[in-house]
């Protein structure tokens, strides 16, 4: 691999390691915030997904800066955690009238969560697309898989738990 896209890669793989470190910490946070059980099971696998993809690109970055290649097959590997896709509502929907300003928070973490994994999935795409090298534009595309995942989780418990709170706050059919 020449010199400079060595050099234009292990900027990338810097900007994705600090992304995946960045979301996991607030994946923690809000784990560590949220009274919902639900919710915190989701994003405490949100955090450990990160830590796995954080696992990937650092072994990534040391290859590259060892001898220069990526290595073949990196990319995480898929952990099955609960959706609203498969009907399995992960914040509780009963007691959300009683709760209203803990909603709100939660409301709030989902929509963070929501807007780190668009901007993840922006970046892993764009750096598939410079990636000169197919095991690097391999990785990145695996890691936009991956994050698209953790996007369509988290806009499908967002809407369901927005609902709630629209109809708790009597702003339906709104």
């Amino acid at each position: 691999m020449a010199d400079q896209e060595t050099a234009s890669s292990l900027v990338a793989l810097d900007v994705a390691i600090q992304t995946e470190k960045d979301g996991r910490e607030f994946y923690q946070q809000a784990a560590a915030k949220t009274s919902d059980p639900g919710g915190r099971l989701l994003f405490a696998s949100l955090a450990d997904d990160e830590l796995e993809h954080l696992g990937t690109l650092e072994r990534q970055r040391d290859s590259l800066l060892s001898d220069g290649r990526w290595l073949p097959g990196e990319g995480g590997g898929g952990r099955v955690r609960p959706s609203v896709a498969e009907g399995v509502p992960l914040f509780s929907r009963q007691s959300l009238a009683e709760k209203v300003n803990r909603y709100t928070s939660d409301l709030s973490a989902l929509r963070m969560a929501l807007l780190i994994e668009k901007d993840a999935v922006a970046f892993y795409t764009r750096a598939a697309e410079v990636t000169e090298d197919d095991k690097g534009k391999a990785m990145y595309e695996r890691l936009v898989e991956m994050e698209k995942e953790h996007q369509q989780i988290l806009e499908e418990e967002y809407s369901a738990l927005a609902r709630g709170f629209r109809r708790t706050m009597g702003f339906e059919p709104f």
